[in-house]
């Protein structure tokens, strides 16, 4: 993301005058760009979420790619930036509205609406790409029997327990069915690129968009976005003990998304992700409570709960998101894009690999939330590159003005590419605690650009 999108989305919180802006909350999960419509898949123990990337958004959704972001302990999410863009990876295609992803035999495929005209699939071999089309054109379009509803978009895909795989889709007004009749599921062929038809029609009330399967304890949860009959588009759910057929109607998942008393949403449309992450259960949803624009949407996450009756407890949007579920290690080489919380950065790709964190300048800062010390670090290291005089970083622990730990120098490397790691020793950090870098240097200019950091015990 460039530095003039980071002042528009300054500007559009601003104009939009909400109460929740960036602050210190962990929700949204990431503040660095707007992103809506999550999709989140496990790969190799790691939590990732997709998300469409709303950067290009100015009258519409222009949408055109996914960002990705990914975390182990729920709160320190590592920003790996745009990774799947059409045209780019997919010439045919225009659009990419809200994504689908799911891991099959060390494979990651990602389902992308072309508009609401189609839905094409992507392979890779790891959930940030590349990714490549294998058809070279649509999965799903309005020529499979039954398919035909007005947007032939939102791909939930789902895997059952005994290896058969489904992709629910659809959306939209169609004057042939109507609302509630306009979403479908299609089995999918265990390469995961080719279906099985016809589609098979889910009756679901007010029915607008978003369809999503999950099973628990032998119950199949369909959730979806309704339309605007009943007010507000809200998440509602119907359950079965089949897949495809025998959905019920059972109630409201999540409102509206309001917040100490005011709708943070604009009153408009939610997309949800939900899944279980070590033994717990999740739904992630988009808001607009940074900036209050329809076009500019940013992820949370709450807790889902299951009764033992079967329903689904009505999810209550939070400030401060889910726990923390581990202690972050600070001895390990650390994307400087692991991120809790920041002020003022960007996430670009980095010459040296994945991302980095770049526009920083004077005053700027990351948060690392719940960083266990243990019993004390004694070194400090990061990666930096810097075309100008360079800067500082300030380590310190509990607040942006909390004790001091370390001061680490940041010189002209050479050049923005011409990457150095710098050094600084360490002392009194030892337990737990939030960790802030502090960036400081000349007020005219972007300081440096930041790759990774490490302690040393």
């Amino acid at each position: 993301m460039t530095k003039a999108f980071s002042t528009l989305i300054a500007l559009a919180t601003l104009g939009a005058g909400l109460a929740f802006s960036n602050s210190l909350h962990a929700n949204p999960i990431f503040t660095q760009r707007y992103s809506a419509d999550p999709e989140p898949m496990i790969f190799e123990g790691r939590l990732y979420v997709y998300g469409s990337n709303d950067e290009h958004n100015r009258n519409g959704y222009d949408i055109v790619s996914y960002n990705l972001v990914s975390t182990d302990d729920m709160v320190n999410w590592l920003d790996h930036g745009v990774v799947f863009e059409v045209p780019r990876d997919a010439s045919w295609a225009g659009r990419a509205f809200a994504p689908g992803a799911i891991e099959r035999n060390g494979k990651v495929y990602l389902y992308f609406p072309n508009g609401g005209s189609n839905t094409g699939v992507a392979v890779a071999d790891r959930p940030e790409g590349p990714f490549v089309d294998p058809l070279g054109g649509p999965l799903i379009d309005r020529h499979i029997p039954n398919a035909n509803v007005a947007w032939v978009f939102d791909p939930g895909v789902f895997i059952d327990d005994d290896g058969q795989a489904y992709l629910y889709f659809g959306g939209g007004a169609n004057n042939r069915f109507g609302y509630g009749e306009n979403l479908r599921v299609i089995k999918l062929n265990e390469d995961m690129i080719s279906v099985e038809g016809p589609a098979i029609t889910i009756e679901a009330r007010n029915s607008f968009e978003a369809a999503f399967v999950h099973k628990h304890n032998d119950i199949y949860y369909f959730t979806y976005s309704t339309n605007f009959a009943e007010g507000a588009a809200r998440i509602d759910y119907l359950t079965s003990d089949n897949p495809v057929t025998g959905f019920t109607y059972q109630g409201i998942v999540l409102e509206n998304p309001t917040l100490d008393g005011q709708n943070i949403n604009n009153h408009n449309n939610n997309h949800q992700g939900i899944i279980e992450y070590e033994g717990e259960w999740y739904i992630f949803y988009h808001d607009r409570r940074l900036s209050g624009e329809t076009f500019f949407r940013n992820i949370s996450v709450e807790r889902l709960i299951h009764n033992e009756d079967g329903s689904i407890e009505p999810v209550v949007v939070t400030h401060d998101g889910v726990p923390q579920i581990r202690n972050f290690n600070p001895y390990q080489t650390v994307k400087a894009a692991t991120i809790n919380r920041q002020e003022g950065i960007a996430v670009e790709d980095c010459s040296e690999g994945g991302t980095m964190v770049t526009s920083i300048n004077n005053g700027d800062w990351i948060r690392v939330a719940g960083v266990d010390f243990e019993s004390g670090a004694e070194s400090f290291q990061a990666r930096v590159a810097s075309g100008s005089e360079g800067g500082r970083i300030e380590i310190r622990l509990g607040a942006a003005d909390g004790p001091l730990i370390g001061t680490c120098e940041v010189p002209d490397t050479g050049g923005w590419d011409e990457w150095a790691t710098v050094e600084t020793d360490i002392s009194d950090a030892e337990g737990i605690h939030d960790l802030y870098f502090i960036f400081e240097g000349p007020d005219d200019s972007d300081l440096f650009n930041f790759n990774w950091w490490q302690f040393t015990r």
